[in-house]
């Protein structure tokens, strides 16, 4: 069966990808398998540098990963591993490096030296200004509703409201499922950040435990808290239970965002990203 058509948008011609899907970085969850599946079939992943239990196995990875688009997600705050998995990702050359929780200009500087790309995870407008000032490529408005660590304004404000204030291309994270949400995403941003809907592929780390637990989920149960990290992310309720009980944070408590409504089965990471394409296109098609 041949590929669905091409979606061009700034972020595609900016990443050199066939679709704007970008499949997040998640802890624990993300592999390097996952990276690939996704690539060939046309769009791109992120994984955690944190992923790798040190930063030896981290450069070993990106030493052997194939010359496929792919990024590499770094914590700027209270990481002491930065500094030397930075200077890994600058010997790969890595495409894209999408930077959280602090000030991306140092990896700004370094990444766009060798002609790699920087974007920024940000929550809210103030964030978002400093990053644009910094010299990102774009924005990844992580809203409410996303997986992980999140915030509270509504991807349908957040991203255009970020896009419109720093005339940055924007990423709209934050629900993500489907190719109507592709769509909805186009109209708002430049492309998709989708995370929660790729757990449930047999490239994922998740064990079976986390993907019994998404196909039972819904949206309302999906819980908002900073207990797990300090900062706000979003957890499944059960997995919190756990938590409260003595589980280990991240390991044993379960990343979700609203997006499990839609995920109901596992099915692999290529023909995941080729099926958003077709149902982008067939929603567009149907547009009144």
């Amino acid at each position: 069966m041949s590929a669905p058509a091409p979606i061009p948008t700034a972020i595609t011609r900016m990443l050199g990808i066939r679709y704007p899907i970008v499949v997040a970085p998640m802890f624990l969850v993300s592999t390097p398998a996952l990276l690939r599946a996704v690539a060939e079939a046309g769009a791109i992943a992120v994984i955690p540098s944190l992923n790798f239990r040190t930063h030896r196995a981290f450069a070993a990875f990106l030493e052997a990963f194939p010359e496929l688009p792919f990024g590499v997600n770094l914590i700027l705050k209270d990481n002491p591993r930065l500094a030397e998995d930075l200077e890994a990702v600058v010997r790969r050359r890595v495409p894209l490096v999408v930077t959280s929780l602090g000030d991306p200009g140092p990896v700004v500087e370094r990444v766009r030296a060798y002609g790699g790309r920087v974007f920024a995870d940000v929550v809210g407008l103030r964030h978002a200004k400093k990053a644009a000032e910094r010299g990102v490529d774009a924005l990844v408005a992580v809203a409410a509703g996303a997986g992980g660590h999140a915030g509270r304004v509504s991807p349908f404000v957040l991203a255009p409201w970020l896009k419109e204030e720093t005339g940055l291309p924007v990423l709209v994270a934050g629900g993500l499922a489907t190719g109507r949400h592709l769509l909805a995403a186009l109209a708002l941003g430049d492309a998709g950040y989708f995370g929660t809907r790729f757990i449930a592929t047999p490239e994922s780390a998740a064990d079976e435990a986390y993907r019994r637990m998404l196909f039972e989920a819904g949206p309302e149960d999906v819980v908002y808290t900073d207990a797990v990290t300090g900062v706000p992310a979003n957890f499944l309720a059960p997995s919190l239970e756990r938590f409260r009980q003595g589980a280990k944070p991240w390991k044993e408590v379960y990343s979700a965002g609203h997006a499990v409504a839609f995920v109901r089965e596992t099915i692999p990471a290529g023909a995941l990203v080729h099926r958003i394409a077709e149902e982008y296109h067939r929603a567009k098609a149907g547009l009144p």
